[in-house]
């Protein structure tokens, strides 16, 4: 009983920082699961896919009057490129699965991305703002954000927002909405090819349950604290999540070493 109270707690704490910043609860579940060490790679995967999906879904209908006044031209295209994206990822990850080193790639990868994308929101005043237009480069940065997340098993991530800021001029609280959307979209195709890919019997999803609870509260949670937060607030909540999740992946990186 103690573990399933760990695991929901998990789930709720990541989940309502991840709607909060809108960088998805995986970037927080991934590499607290595998610090724990109870699940491989595939369960893990699992179990922090099927979470941020739950989140973001509720996180989406919870701000549903802000997805109303969303640009639709650009979240459906970046929709699209997430959801082919996030198949892509899924697809690369199950081909690797096996491989000792990728929980090794993942953890350096998420070190290296988290640390610039920290870099980036730092000093993000002096980096020029762009806002593009062209429906070629939107979709395939949905697609780029899609294959990231489905690959790492993160479901989402800061560098939704980083992007975001710099290609589309958004600030932090439209920058999370957007990001939810992504993460959602992309969520959902990763985990339909996982569900038919993948014999499930043969994985211990017992703590699933729990964790999809948490996404829920963390999903609506977070998205009616972001409705009060300011935007300089929610870049407060990023970047300590930020340096945070840096610090968190290092450790993890010295025990895999």
């Amino acid at each position: 009983m103690g573990t399933v109270i760990l695991y929901f707690l998990i789930s709720l704490l990541a989940s309502t920082i991840g709607a909060i910043a809108g960088i998805g609860g995986g970037v927080f579940i991934k590499p607290i699961l595998d610090f724990l060490g109870d699940y491989p790679l595939a369960t893990i995967g699992i179990l922090s896919s099927t979470t941020v999906f739950t989140m973001s879904l509720v996180s989406l209908w919870t701000r549903r009057r802000e997805v109303k006044v969303m640009d639709r031209a650009t979240s459906l295209l970046l929709a699209l490129g997430a959801v082919i994206g996030g198949l892509v990822g899924k697809v690369i990850f199950k081909s690797l699965a096996t491989y000792s080193w990728v929980g090794n790639v993942q953890t350096i990868s998420l070190i290296i991305i988290f640390s610039a994308v920290l870099l980036y929101v730092q000093f993000k005043d002096t980096f020029p703002s762009f806002y593009i237009k062209n429906k070629s480069v939107i979709l395939a940065m949905g697609l780029a954000l899609g294959v990231l997340s489905a690959f790492l098993d993160i479901g989402g991530g800061p560098h939704n927002i980083a992007l975001l800021s710099l290609f589309f001029a958004m600030d932090a609280k439209k920058s999370s909405l957007y990001s939810l959307f992504i993460i959602c979209f992309s969520q959902l195709s990763g985990l339909l090819f996982t569900f038919i890919s993948t014999n499930l019997s043969s994985l211990s999803l017992n703590m699933l349950p729990g964790m999809i609870i948490g996404g829920v509260l963390g999903g609506a949670l977070g998205s009616n604290l972001s409705k009060w937060f300011t935007i300089r607030a929610v870049e407060i909540v990023f970047k300590l999540s930020l340096a945070g999740l840096v610090l968190l992946n290092l450790y993890n990186l010295y025990l895999y070493l």
